[in-house]
C-alpha cells in the first residue's frame, strides 16, 4: 500500500503541475473576458443615485466604475461592457438620464462611452 501511494503521488503531482501551467498559459493568451454579471455587480451601487433616490453618489459606485474602466481595455471588452450596461439599464425603468450622465464627472472617471438609458456603443 505504501509503495503504491509513493508511485501514484508523483504522477498526481506532475498532472497537477501540468494542468496549472496549461491554465496559466491559456489565461496569458486569452485574458478573462468581461461578463455581464461582473459589469452589473460593479454598476449596482450607482443605481440609487441614477434613479434619483439618493442625492449623493455612493463611493462604491465610483469604485465600480473605475473597476469597469480599468478592466475594459480592448475594443471587445468595451463593447461587451456597453451591451451589458444597456441590458441592465433596461431592467430599471426609474433610471434618469440626468443622473446617469453625471456619474462619470462626479466620480472623476473618464468612460469610453456616454452613460445614458439609451446608450449605444458603436466605436
Amino acid at each position: 500500500m505504501k509503495n503504491s501511494v509513493m508511485i501514484i503521488f508523483p504522477n498526481i503531482l506532475i498532472v497537477a503541475i501540468s494542468a496549472s501551467l496549461f491554465m496559466y498559459l491559456a489565461d496569458s493568451r486569452n485574458p478573462a473576458s468581461i461578463t455581464c454579471s461582473n459589469v452589473e455587480l460593479n454598476a449596482m451601487p450607482c443605481l440609487p443615485y441614477a434613479e434619483g433616490d439618493k442625492p449623493t453618489i455612493d463611493p462604491k459606485c465610483c469604485t465600480g466604475l473605475q473597476n469597469l474602466v480599468a478592466t475594459a481595455t480592448s475594443k471587445d471588452d468595451k463593447v461587451t461592457t456597453c451591451h451589458c450596461l444597456e441590458d441592465a439599464f433596461q431592467k430599471f425603468h426609474a433610471i434618469q438620464d440626468k443622473y446617469m450622465k453625471a456619474i462619470p464627472n462626479l466620480c472623476n472617471v473618464t468612460v469610453p462611452f456616454p452613460l445614458s438609458k439609451d446608450m449605444k456603443y458603436d466605436k
